[in-house]
């Protein structure tokens, strides 16, 4: 998990010292995508910015990421792995992610194991 991707789908700096310290700026290129060296980071970045997700091997794997609707290609641990909780209930009852729901509830168990995430999941099933 090398790459970000900013969900603009473009050019962007995102600026964060708190996490990345000196390399801040993080550059997302003409596509949206950025490299991240260290997974921790990576992991902490996501965490904090809704407007970013993982970008899998980057630009050449742009058609296989979950945007595409390949089930294969979600990643529901990170995911769930996201706070505030209620950014993820939101999400979950968007809608959006109905064709995932299993593999959020098997991450969500398998992680945090949050009461309103369950609930959020089984208003949707």
């Amino acid at each position: 998990m090398p790459y970000l991707k900013h969900s603009s789908g473009g050019p962007v700096e995102l600026r964060n010292s708190q996490i990345l310290g000196k390399d801040s700026p993080l550059e997302f290129d003409e596509d949206g995508y950025a490299f991240v060296d260290d997974p921790m980071v990576a992991s902490k970045l996501l965490a904090m910015h809704r407007h970013i997700e993982r970008g899998g091997d980057g630009p050449e794997d742009a058609d296989t990421d979950a945007a595409s609707g390949d089930p294969e290609a979600f990643d529901a641990e990170a995911f769930v792995d996201r706070t505030p909780m209620s950014d993820v209930i939101d999400d979950i009852e968007s809608g959006e992610f109905d064709d995932h729901l299993g593999a959020i509830e098997v991450a969500e168990s398998d992680g945090r194991d949050r009461d309103g995430v369950h609930s959020a999941i089984d208003a949707r099933e």
